[in-house]
């Protein structure tokens, strides 16, 4: 056995992957570069030291428009033509971004409507980027043509591998001109038909708020007191349309000229953003995209729902277009200055999450503009700094093991869902709303349980198939409809498990309330009707026993009266004692919980573990880890396991473990204890 572990170490770290010519697959590791900021006779030198660090490919251009279209109409490409070639000569292929948002000066100067009106009608300056309306004709005009014809020059070239639509879509102000104005009435038309059927379904009798015509409707600008929810939510999915067509434009203004099999992607950002709904998005990229900027230290897993995020917009792996290296240059700033190892650690953790491609922002540091202080792979004159040497290091183990993860994904038996609509209805800021950060730190909440019991979880939208799942977790699920309730039976009815919380199936597609405070087919799923809700505030908790222990729970509860389903826990202490806090509906094959208070963390710990025990789902390597490590597993259709062990914090950490493994990360074998160095990754190769 030992010889053939020699065997396969030899195969894989000998292995030329720029020249596999079995598929497509490529593991990126990459960097975000700026030869626009470079004279043209340092780019070697810059090039030298990527190939030596092993780095595959760029991305480059999102920030070039007026180098590449110095003059309205006069094109230049020459020098991204020159780079692309030098690069070539390293095996560096590229990735190449179509700008729009990001204008050159003689595009704004003579049209001052392109400038974005935010919502106190103030209009924005060009004096930094995402300033622009993405909704102008010229706008669009302009940065269509300009991406068509990089995509008709550069199409065909073997070294483009890639087209990464603008930067960051979605992260700019709602802009509230007339032509979004216009554009926003007229949306409104073909959702609704007429105003009567609008004034119906929005409830605008309410405050004499009815429409004579569409006309009448405005932006939701400055005004005395909170617009109408319907308004607001409309206005959401609005704004989310108007991200999704820009995308939806660019693929088709890039596509027809790709005849080299290059892919079209963008970055999506972390789950802070909620302004486009990604799984609508995916729908034209073939890849997805995100940044990562975790702190360091150890808090340096609290983004990675996002990773789970992006991998399930199109249920694939996906790539990190930004990921953050050196610590910035800020007085006081926490968890931001990475240790020795961390680099490979939060590198490490991209992959061990499902990234195909790491892209490390940026590769030089920026000695002017206004990203000035951030960290960077080399400094400002492109010299090797302490990062630079560990991107080195870890570009050379990637290299080795890049063939292996070959087909692999992430797979889970647990998912949450993850609800754009929801997030737009309870995240608008507004005192009605109250706390408008509970959503993320549900599903956070959740999402990390199950990690730290040594699961896999995935996320998956309200569109997206549930039924690989055995347990799906609801953070909140205020917004649903016919087809969305008829899903979450079904999964049910064969097998799933399914856990609600407050807030779940009250309101339409609206944001207006069901009569029975829940869709009747909600109070079909969960056995119970809700009679009315009770909040506190953070600091006033209220308690519930479950299966004979006492635990913390409050915000908001809803006291709610048991129909079919069965009470398994009570609320203690309080009024409203002997309510149920916790149900369960015994539903066809499968089961339906509803926790009617949101609980503390040590609650969902001891919950999902009884529900993966109930299921039969054994954690990881068979061990619930120290909260210090991360376990996350990929795998192929051929049962062939990759398991990642990362120690996230700053000393030893021992794992007793049955069997022995081959850690093909390190090239040692592993016999039933492993020790993990202080930010250490161990990678275990497992074959059934």
């Amino acid at each position: 056995m030992f010889a053939l572990y020699i065997l396969l170490f030899i195969i894989v770290f000998s292995y030329d992957f720029d020249n596999d010519k079995r598929g497509v697959f490529k593991l990126l590791y990459g960097a975000c570069y700026y030869p626009e900021h470079r004279d043209a006779d340092r780019w070697e030198e810059d090039l030298r030291l990527m190939k030596a660090a092993s780095i595959n490919a760029l991305r480059v251009g999102e920030f070039a428009w007026n180098r590449l279209e110095p003059k309205d109409g006069m094109y230049d490409f020459s020098w991204l033509d020159a780079f692309i070639q030098l690069a070539a000569q390293y095996n560096i292929h590229l990735v190449l971004c179509p700008p729009i948002r990001t204008i050159p000066m003689w595009l704004s100067e003579h049209n001052p409507s392109l400038f974005i009106q935010v919502q106190n009608g103030t209009r924005l300056e060009h004096a930094s980027r995402y300033t622009f309306c993405i909704n102008h004709p010229t706008l669009r005009q302009k940065s269509l043509s300009l991406a068509a014809k990089m995509a008709k020059k550069f199409g065909s070239y073997p070294e483009v591998i890639g087209w990464h639509l603008d930067n960051e879509i979605g992260d700019e102000p709602d802009c509230h001109c007339s032509l979004c104005q216009e554009k926003w009435q007229n949306w409104l038309v073909h959702q609704y038909g007429d105003i009567a059927t609008l004034n119906k379904l929005w409830g605008t009798v309410f405050w004499s708020m009815e429409y004579d015509h569409f006309g009448q409707i405005p932006t939701p600008r400055v005004t005395k007191a909170d617009y109408n929810p319907s308004f607001i939510q409309d206005w959401r999915k609005f704004r989310s349309a108007c991200n999704i067509e820009i995308v939806e434009l660019l693929a088709a203004a890039v596509r027809p000229h790709l005849s080299n099999g290059s892919y079209i992607t963008t970055n999506n950002q972390m789950p802070w953003n909620n302004r486009t709904d990604n799984y609508e998005m995916a729908k034209y990229l073939d890849v997805t995209g995100t940044n990562y900027y975790p702190p360091y230290g150890e808090r340096a897993r609290v983004l990675s729902f996002g990773l789970a995020a992006n991998r399930s917009f199109k249920n694939a792996p996906f790539h990190v277009y930004e990921l953050r290296n050196e610590g910035h240059a800020i007085m006081g700033a926490m968890g931001n200055t990475p240790a020795p190892g961390e680099l490979e650690r939060l590198t490490m953790h991209t992959i061990a999450n499902g990234a195909d491609g790491v892209f490390y922002f940026p590769w030089k540091r920026f000695p002017f503009g206004s990203e000035q202080n951030h960290g960077a792979i080399t400094d400002f004159d492109g010299q090797p700094t302490r990062m630079y040497e560990e991107c080195k290091a870890i570009g050379r183990k990637i290299s080795g093991i890049a063939p292996m993860l070959r087909d692999t994904h992430v797979v889970s038996d647990i998912a949450v869902l993850y609800d754009f609509p929801s997030r737009w209805h309870v995240e608008h800021p507004s005192p009605w709303t109250g706390d408008s950060s509970v959503y993320l730190k549900q599903i956070n909440m959740l999402y990390h349980t199950v990690r730290l019991l040594g699961h896999n979880c995935d996320a998956v939208g309200r569109k997206s198939d549930f039924s690989s799942y055995k347990l799906l977790l609801v953070p909140m699920l205020p917004i649903v409809d016919d087809e969305l309730v008829s899903k979450l039976h079904i999964f049910t009815e064969q097998g799933g498990i399914v856990v609600f919380h407050p807030m779940s199936g009250i309101k339409n597609e609206q944001a207006c309330y069901f009569k029975e405070r829940l869709h009747p087919g909600m109070i079909e799923l969960l056995g119970v009707r809700t009679l009315e809700v009770a909040t506190t505030s953070k600091d006033n908790e209220v308690q519930f026993r479950w299966q004979g222990r006492t635990y913390k729970g409050g915000i908001f509860s809803e006291l709610i009266q048991p129909t079919t389903a069965q009470t398994e826990g009570s609320f203690q202490n309080i009024w409203y004692t002997d309510y149920s806090a916790v149900t369960k509906h015994e539903k066809g094959d499968g089961q339906c919980w509803f926790i009617a208070t949101f609980a503390e963390d040590l609650f969902y710990k001891d919950f999902i573990a009884f529900l993966c025990s109930h299921i039969g789902l054994s954690p990881l390597l068979n061990m619930v880890p120290p909260a210090e490590v991360e376990v996350t597993m990929r795998t192929d259709k051929n049962r062939r396991e990759l398991i990642f062990l990362i120690n996230e914090s700053d000393h030893d950490i021992r794992l007793d473990m049955n069997g022995s493994m081959v850690d093909v990360w390190n090239q040692e074998n592993v016999h039933n204890t492993i020790t993990l160095h202080p930010y250490q990754v161990r990678v275990l190769n497992q074959e059934k």
